[in-house]
């Protein structure tokens, strides 16, 4: 049995599980706790996700979803293209979701009522970690805004789901053709990290080809076929 080692909101982990469900994969799913990720112990490592291949230990989303593409899957090894994209996805798409969803305190402490795991901690915790992130993380948004040179957040992420959809899915019902496959999966993962946030409709709405594909890519891919909470 895997074991994903994540956050449940954090954009490469969904990349990850994405990528689980795409390959009906069965494993396990550990909640890291922000704040020393004691269940982490086990490595000096101390990012998410991790994934535990009985005494295999796995590093970054890209290794990760990479691993699963050659151990648990029969899709084909991928093209450079592929690679082209998983690297834009990773060096582009996901840096616009921290401006986007925690611009300022106010906003970001409402977006964490979507990131955090219900009844992960008990109440007087739980809200101690909601409002500890809401002033730690648009601080953090801000410098990779500007490390990115992001100006318009939300006009910039729309341009680039708009070259996603004419510059990878070229009309195709999915980037792989007629069936979801790797860069799909790795793409969703990233925007399925973001869809409970109030900006996500809009950016649907503006795009309806991207909508389409996220529909498709939702109904196969949102939900494993066998997951146990540890």
């Amino acid at each position: 049995m895997l074991t994903l080692y994540q956050f449940n909101a954090c954009p490469f982990c969904w990349k990850v599980k994405a990528m689980l469900h795409l390959t009906h994969t069965p494993y396990q799913v550990v909640e890291v706790t922000p704040f020393g990720m004691p269940e982490l112990d086990f490595t000096e490592h101390k990012k998410v996700p991790v994934l535990r291949a009985n005494s295999k230990i796995i590093l970054e989303s890209e290794q990760i979803v990479l691993y699963l593409q050659a151990h648990y899957s029969q899709l084909p090894n991928p093209t450079q293209s592929d690679y082209d994209w998983l690297h834009w996805v990773d060096q582009t798409l996901v840096h616009y979701l921290p401006p986007l969803i925690h611009p300022n305190i106010r906003t970001s402490f409402k977006n964490f009522k979507h990131i955090m795991v219900a009844n992960q901690f008990k109440p007087l915790k739980q809200w101690g970690v909601r409002v500890a992130g809401a002033l730690v993380m648009p601080r953090v948004a801000r410098k990779m805004q500007t490390k990115h040179k992001i100006t318009e957040p939300l006009k910039e992420f729309e341009a680039a789901l708009k070259q996603w959809t004419t510059q990878g899915l070229k009309g195709q019902n999915y980037y792989a053709g007629e069936q979801a496959g790797l860069v799909d999966a790795v793409v969703y993962g990233v925007l399925k990290s973001g869809a409970k946030m109030p900006f996500w409709q809009g950016v649907l709405n503006n795009n309806p080809t991207l909508q389409a594909w996220y529909e498709r890519c939702d109904a196969q891919l949102a939900a494993p076929k066998a997951v146990l909470q540890a």
